[in-house]
């Protein structure tokens, strides 16, 4: 080759559609294009490019790399889409995948490529990157002694062999998988019994070779849809074998697994096609062998599909005993020492945080909103009685409680949670606000407010602020009540308060954004710039707070904002740690833990998905999908 090349250029930025016309328009303009390139060619003008930009008009495309397993993911949202553009969208992302292969087996990557094989030689790699699926399963079962990363993500390690564990092992396991073919797939997993279930989306047809290079005739050979559809399910057969092998790798407790196979349904949105099940010893004894041979088996045969025929078997409809996925609310159970400790509760249901639906409180509430449309003054009393008669109750329960306790109002899960942050005493246990006296404190805050009697409103809005100090929106309101005094100081200590257990994007812009300004009316402008520069970019405060962030360079005679590592450096010799803090992530990492490996599932999944909100990992999606 004169000159390295880029095969996948443009593809990180152009519009998909453009990015693959761009490539074959650079292919068929190039004078003496190399056999990765005419490849590459061939692979991409099987796409039907007017078709595409029709569905790249109905849904947003974006197309992701994952560093581990080497793949390209292709973003886009199913909802706008029928399951015929769906399934031509999973075989341009193969294509690609398949493409990529070829570059990491000839040792590119996504650098430009300085060498080349031939066409035939890259056909040859192509259909090798299928067949060789199974090659990974010897190498998964020796994992299974090594470290898990995923051990202790926070300050308490997960119990070995435990739930936690043998799912996040799993998990890691197989987001590392190098396989072309879109790999949707869900797990479920019961330990104690030692039995692991895995479902994946079958693969589509038209992601096959067209055409196959036969090394030892030395010819081509077409492939036509009914061939494809062999290839797609002997490919199928070869990831279920694997995904078996990554359940036993997951775990020497788990002795006995199902795989499913689902297709798409229009009805019930998928349908199983297959379920194999195996057992630990005749896995290692029998399909290990077989899974080391299949790479150099002709797919035509369906080799692996033949043998996975005695393991076909039907699954049970769970795995797991109901109890773990309990909503608080019905689950009576005693949580174990230590999450009694972290959570501040002795129960499961100590820890729900939403109303009965047919509260009467929320009834009176709903019933006062619709008579302040018409006589304001009335409903204001209305609910100042309200909020009276409910903070008796609660007097009455703290009263009769034997320990030390504190009532609070919890806008969601994650905010219970999150709330044990604030309490240096870990006797203390929580009591639950109702919800409809936080609703009335909030309608007479809004009566001053609207008034715009802001200095009455200031001691109800702390009343709304002490009644739920974990919640962002008492945070809020409280910090807009002071903004109208012209109160910063104040405003300082409330949004310092909530960035110390913020964890959503949003709240901690909004958060920053507030006491930017008010660093600049307390003449503190490096930190009010500092500030201004942290909230995050798209959220609903970015664009008030970029320009606001110019009015204040201007004054200062400052040219260009500090760059986001001076930002944090300065808010941190304020005392300031970038959210979400240490604290909040190991509370919420260590509660994960804990209540996947006791059984409370359904508690666990909200700290996992703030936790893959945060820190963006795969496995934690993919755990907090087994979860549910």
């Amino acid at each position: 080759m004169p000159e390295p090349v880029e095969v996948f250029l443009g593809f990180n930025t152009a519009p998909l559609p453009d990015a693959i016309e761009t490539l074959l328009y650079r292919v068929d303009h190039a004078e003496n294009p190399s056999g990765i390139e005419r490849y590459a060619a061939a692979l991409m003008s099987e796409v039907d490019l007017p078709r595409l930009r029709t569905i790249a008009a109905k849904s947003e495309m974006s197309l992701a790399r994952i560093d581990r397993s080497k793949l390209f993911y292709l973003n886009f949202d199913r909802s706008l889409l029928d399951q015929d553009e769906i399934d031509m969208l999973l075989a341009i992302e193969c294509r690609l995948n398949r493409l990529s292969g070829i570059l990491e087996r000839i040792g590119a990557g996504l650098a430009p490529a300085a060498s080349s094989p031939s066409l035939e030689g890259c056909a040859l790699f192509d259909a090798w990157h299928i067949a060789k699926t199974t090659n990974d399963v010897p190498r998964l079962l020796d994992t299974a002694s090594s470290d898990n990363p995923w051990a202790k993500p926070g300050t308490v390690s997960c119990q070995p062999g435990g739930e936690w564990d043998v799912r996040t092992r799993f998990a890691r396991i197989v987001e590392a998988l190098n396989v072309v073919t879109r790999l949707d797939y869900t797990y479920r997993a019961n330990v104690a019994e030692g039995i692991m279930l895995v479902r994946f989306g079958q693969s589509v047809v038209d992601a096959m070779l067209q055409r196959e290079y036969d090394a030892q005739d030395d010819a081509w050979r077409e492939l036509d849809e009914d061939t494809r559809a062999i290839w797609a399910a002997e490919h199928d057969a070869r990831v279920a074998l694997t995904l078996a092998a990554a359940c036993f790798a997951a775990g020497t407790c788990i002795t006995r697994c199902y795989v499913q196979i689902a297709a798409p349904d229009s009805e019930q949105g998928e349908r199983v096609v297959a379920t194999y099940f195996f057992g630990r010893a005749a896995y290692l004894a029998d399909c290990v062998p077989v899974a080391k041979d299949l790479e150099s088996m002709d797919m035509d045969d369906m080799p692996c599909k033949r043998v996975l025929e005695a393991y076909e078997s039907t699954a049970p409809e769970t795995i797991e005993p109901a109890e773990v996925h309990a909503r608080p609310r019905d689950d009576h159970r005693t949580l174990p020492p230590a999450l009694r400790d972290l959570l501040l509760a002795d129960t499961a249901d100590e820890l729900e945080v939403m109303e009965e639906d047919d509260d009467p409180y929320v009834a009176r509430v709903v019933e006062l909103r619709e008579q302040a449309k018409v006589d304001r003054t009335g409903a204001f009393e209305g609910f100042s009685r309200l909020v009276e008669e409910l903070e008796a109750k609660c007097a009455v329960a703290e009263l009769l409680a034997t320990g030390p306790v504190q009532t609070q109002f919890c806008d969601n899960q994650l905010v219970r949670m999150v709330l044990p942050v604030l309490e240096e005493d870990d006797s203390v246990r929580i009591l639950r606000a109702p919800d409809a006296l936080y609703f009335a404190q909030h309608e007479i805050c809004s009566f001053y407010a609207e008034q715009e009697d802001f200095e009455r409103a200031l001691p109800e809005v702390r009343h709304l602020y002490d009644l739920a100090r974990s919640s962002m929106q008492s945070h809020f309101a409280l910090i807009n009540v002071l903004a109208r005094l012209e109160r910063f100081d104040e405003i300082i200590e409330v949004a310092r308060h909530g960035l110390r257990i913020a964890s959503d994007r949003s709240a901690i812009g909004y958060l920053f954004y507030r006491l930017a300004f008010a660093y600049w009316n307390c003449d503190q402008l490096d930190l009010a710039l500092a500030c201004y520069r942290l909230v995050p970019r798209g959220e609903e405060s970015g664009s008030s707070a970029l320009e606001e962030m110019q009015g204040l360079m201007n004054e200062m005679g400052v040219s260009e904002p500090p760059t986001f590592e001076e930002a944090v450096e300065t808010i941190r010799t304020a005392g300031l740690e970038l959210p979400p803090v240490s604290a909040v992530t190991n509370q919420l990492a260590d509660a994960a833990v804990q209540l996947v490996d006791n059984g409370f599932f359904f508690l666990a999944r909200g700290c996992i998905f703030q936790m893959w909100r945060t820190m963006g990992n795969d496995e934690l999606g993919s755990l907090n999908r087994s979860l549910g």
